[in-house]
């Protein structure tokens, strides 16, 4: 079943909390239901642990109510790419609002086989949709479209419809949904 799903959001940036408490949990998830989502991802930068407490705090106060993938905006080279830690140890890794240039194209002819998806829509940037479809038709990347949110009120401006398994089958072909 497809599931609402933004997966580029900062949510340490817009809360500054650094627990997470369960009241910054509560507000989170009742921020990610207002837009009609089922989850999201939270991505901060070079960073995953606050997107783990996060998960951790919803499985522990709110068990159910929303899906939470832990991950972080990082840099290869000079591109931002987002990684997703997925259960099974899976890793799905998208390029982040694509800077396209030369280094861009050293970059996913180097990176190509490593990255599974590709932001056609972000809510931060504009970006070139037709070279978006170029490279995602290239390379065979799944094309997403999300928020990128620096702020709460920016979740869900920008989201997925996607079945979960989708991701995984990206990251190795055999894996199962069961955050």
């Amino acid at each position: 079943m497809e599931k609402k799903i933004d997966l580029h959001t900062h949510c340490y940036e817009s809360t500054g909390d650094a627990g997470p408490s369960e009241s910054t949990v509560k507000y989170i998830i009742d921020h990610i239901k207002s837009r009609g989502l089922h989850g999201i991802a939270v991505t901060d930068h070079d960073n995953p642990d606050y997107g783990f407490r996060v998960k951790e705090a919803v499985d522990r106060y709110y068990p159910g109510e929303v899906i939470i993938i832990p991950g972080q905006e990082t840099r290869i080279q000079r591109q931002h790419v987002v990684e997703l830690y997925l259960t099974d140890d899976l890793v799905f890794k998208f390029c982040a609002h694509p800077l396209f240039g030369k280094s861009f194209e050293e970059f996913i002819e180097k990176e190509g086989g490593n990255i599974h998806g590709i932001e056609i829509k972000n809510g931060a940037w504009q970006l070139n949709e037709t070279k978006v479809k170029n490279i995602a038709a290239k390379y065979d990347l799944l094309m997403l479209e999300n928020s990128d949110a620096h702020s709460i009120n920016e979740i869900g401006l920008h989201y997925n419809s996607i079945e979960m398994e989708k991701l995984y089958a990206r990251c190795n072909g055999n894996g199962k949904y069961r955050l």
